[in-house]
């Protein structure tokens, strides 16, 4: 079955990116972090939801990281161009992204067609430490708080897991196509 809860709840994830990347263009700080808040919460959501009512699907393995990347590059890159994020961390997240999105494609042209992704436990770590990120820069924003010390962490952290799931990811690439 193609329709499930799970993939229904990452398709919605992906048509909200450009209300969401809209929202903050125009400095509606308040209704953007609530609607990143409802994609995060999607984001448990489907992943919990398909395992426990076994609803696993292959275009679901497949929905659920490009909705996840999509509003997390989204939100990255928006945040960097207003200067709510440092534009390295930006292109660190986005790299990353690109280069794992390229080896997916490489495979399934090169290699055998029907690439199998399985997010790692350090990618899904990433994921989280990135979305973590998105909220509590929006949320600082929005309640107009000084922070920086606990963001120039949060943002430490978040490079360092992008960097090793990144090279971690290139790593697991290589060995497949051997």
């Amino acid at each position: 079955m193609i329709l499930t809860i799970p993939n229904l709840l990452s398709l919605i994830r992906l048509l909200v990116v450009p209300l969401f990347i809209s929202l903050l263009i125009y400095q509606d700080n308040g209704l953007a972090l609530a609607v990143f808040l409802g994609a995060s919460l999607t984001d448990a959501a489907d992943g919990y939801i398909a395992r426990r009512w076994n609803q696993r699907s292959y275009l679901g393995s497949i929905l659920d990281p490009i909705a996840d990347k999509a509003i997390l590059d989204g939100a990255f890159i928006t945040l960097s161009l207003k200067g709510m994020i440092p534009p390295w961390l930006s292109v660190v997240v986005v790299s990353r992204d690109v280069i794992i999105v390229g080896g997916v494609v490489m495979k399934a042209v090169f290699f055998d067609g029907r690439p199998e992704i399985k997010p790692s436990a350090l990618g899904k770590l990433t994921t989280f430490f990135q979305f973590v990120t998105i909220l509590i820069v929006m949320l600082v924003q929005w309640l107009n708080i000084r922070a920086m010390d606990m963001l120039t962490g949060l943002y430490g952290v978040t490079f360092v897991l992008t960097a090793l799931s990144g090279a971690h990811y290139i790593y697991q690439g290589v060995v497949q196509m051997d």
